[in-house]
C-alpha cells in the first residue's frame, strides 16, 4: 500500500513551476509595455536627425489648407457682345456674363488687353459719356377756341397725287386716357460709336494700360466671371455713379479737389444700407458727405434675388466703394 501510495503521489504535477511561468510571463509583458514607447521615441530621434530644418518646421507648425476664393472681387462691365458660354481660367473680375480677354490687335501675347484710356485706377473697356439733361421749356399757350360757323361743303377734293397734310380731327371721348401723347419711340443710333455708348451703362473713362491678348475682337476686354449677382451689382453701381454725378455737378467746380474717398458699407439682403464708414478720405467734408449721400440717397435697393441669396449664403454683404476725384 506504500508503494502504491507512493505511485500516486509522483504522478501529480507539481505547482511550483507554474507559478514560476506566470510571474516570467509577466514580467516579460511588464519589460515589453516599458521598451515599445522607448523604442518609438528613440526611433522618432535617429529619424529627425535625418530631417531638414524646414522639414521639421512644417511637423511643428503644419501649414494652414489655403482658403479658395470663389468669386473675385473686382466688378467689371461686360459687352454683350463679348459675353462666351465658357469661363475663363483664374478670371480676377466678375460681371453678369462670362467674357475672355480680347484685343483689336493680337499681335502682342500677354496677360492683359491693352486699352488705350485716359485714367489708370477704374477698370473698364469703353468710355461713356454722361447724358446731358436738357431744361424743361414752359408749355406754348393755348390758342384761342375758334367761333363756331357753319360746316360747307368743300367745292373740289385734293388733285390726284398730293397727300393730305392737315391732322385729323379728334373724336371726343370720356377716357381721359385717349388723347394722351404717346411715348418717344427709342431713337436709334447712327453711328457705331452711339451703339456701343447704349451698351454701355455705366458713366465712366475707360482705362488706360498696356499689353496685348492673343484673342481678336472688336472691343477689348478683361478675363470675366459671371455671377448670379452681376447684374444685381450692375445696376447698384449705374444707380449709385449716375447719383453721384449729380450731386458733383451742382457743386461749383472750384471747390472741387482732387482724391479719393472710400467707403464700406453693409448691403442687405432687403436693399438697406447700414454700418457705412470712411475708410480714406483724401477730400474735404463736403465731398465726403457727396460721395455717402450718392449711396444712402438711392436706398433702399432692390431686394436680393434668391439665387445670390443662396449664392452668398447670408443675409449681408461687406461691400467696399470707391471714389475718384480728379
Amino acid at each position: 500500500m506504500s508503494v502504491a501510495g507512493s505511485e500516486n503521489l509522483s504522478s501529480r504535477p507539481s505547482a511550483k513551476p507554474l507559478a514560476w511561468a506566470l510571474l516570467i510571463s509577466l514580467g516579460v509583458h511588464g519589460i515589453a509595455l516599458v521598451l515599445i514607447p522607448v523604442a518609438y521615441t528613440m526611433l522618432a530621434i535617429l529619424a529627425a536627425r535625418h530631417l531638414t530644418a524646414e522639414q521639421l518646421k512644417q511637423l511643428q507648425h503644419p501649414p494652414k489648407p489655403a482658403v479658395t476664393q470663389e468669386l473675385p472681387l473686382v466688378f467689371v462691365e461686360v459687352d454683350p457682345s463679348q459675353a462666351t458660354t465658357e469661363p475663363p481660367k483664374n478670371a480676377k473680375y466678375y460681371s453678369a456674363q462670362n467674357a475672355k480677354a480680347a484685343n483689336p490687335d493680337a499681335k502682342v501675347k500677354t496677360t492683359t488687353p491693352k486699352i488705350e484710356g485716359k485714367q489708370t485706377r477704374v477698370v473698364k473697356t469703353e468710355t461713356v459719356h454722361k447724358p446731358k439733361a436738357f431744361p424743361l421749356q414752359p408749355s406754348a399757350p393755348k390758342p384761342p377756341a375758334p367761333e363756331e360757323k357753319e360746316e360747307t361743303k368743300p367745292k373740289s377734293g385734293p388733285k390726284v397725287g398730293d397727300l393730305a397734310l392737315a391732322k385729323p380731327a379728334e373724336k371726343p371721348t370720356d377716357d381721359p386716357q385717349v388723347g394722351e401723347k404717346p411715348e418717344p419711340k427709342r431713337v436709334r443710333p447712327r453711328t457705331i460709336a452711339e451703339a456701343e455708348a447704349q451698351k454701355q451703362t455705366i458713366v465712366g473713362e475707360k482705362i488706360k494700360q498696356d499689353g496685348g491678348v492673343k484673342r481678336r475682337h472688336l472691343l477689348p476686354s478683361f478675363d470675366t466671371q459671371s455671377s448670379k449677382f452681376g447684374s444685381y451689382d450692375a445696376a447698384f453701381i449705374r444707380a449709385v455713379s449716375q447719383h453721384w454725378y449729380d450731386l458733383v455737378d451742382s457743386q461749383a467746380a472750384s471747390s472741387m479737389r482732387s482724391g479719393k474717398v472710400v467707403l464700406e458699407f453693409n448691403l442687405n439682403y432687403d436693399g438697406r444700407i447700414t454700418d457705412m464708414k470712411v475708410l480714406d478720405g483724401q477730400v474735404d467734408e463736403l465731398l465726403i458727405y457727396l460721395c455717402k449721400r450718392a449711396i444712402l440717397d438711392p436706398a433702399p435697393f432692390e431686394k436680393w434675388p434668391n439665387e445670390m441669396r443662396r449664392e452668398i449664403g447670408s443675409d449681408v454683404r461687406e461691400v467696399r466703394f470707391t471714389f475718384y476725384y480728379e
